[in-house]
């Protein structure tokens, strides 16, 4: 039996008045499948790059991935940067529970000036809503 999860996203540009990125409000997707988070960042500059980050409940943040131009690859996720840099999508080959956590899109530069918007997984079994 396949468990359905939702994907809440939460945008922080209340906390962080000089937020960056943007994510959409919210996408289902199901467990086992891969998952595509997008992150619009149409305000980077040339020297910034795109970092990806998670963190599970009770736990501190964990680095996922980044990239600066080009798509990249590691044993969590692939990393696809548009051509003009203003959007990218994490992908996320097959998600399960364990996976369950807030995902956060940053653009940084070397200034550490920063900017993110938080993506968080919602586990939902069979029409029942889930909280924390």
């Amino acid at each position: 039996m396949r468990l359905v999860t939702r994907i809440t996203v939460l945008l922080t540009l209340g906390i962080m008045a000089d937020a960056k990125t943007t994510q959409p409000n919210s996408m289902e997707i199901t467990e086992e499948e891969p998952v595509y988070l997008p992150c619009n960042h149409s305000t980077i500059s040339g020297s910034e790059y795109v970092y990806w980050y998670r963190q599970i409940l009770l736990q501190g943040p964990e680095y996922v991935i980044h990239g600066l131009k080009s798509n990249v690859t590691n044993r969590m996720a692939t990393l696809a940067i548009s051509a003009d840099r203003k959007s990218s999508t994490l992908i996320l080959p097959r998600v399960t529970m364990g996976d369950t956590a807030v995902y956060y899109c940053i653009a940084r530069d070397h200034t550490g000036t920063d900017g993110a918007a938080p993506v968080q997984y919602l586990p939902v079994g069979k029409g029942a809503a889930a909280a924390f």
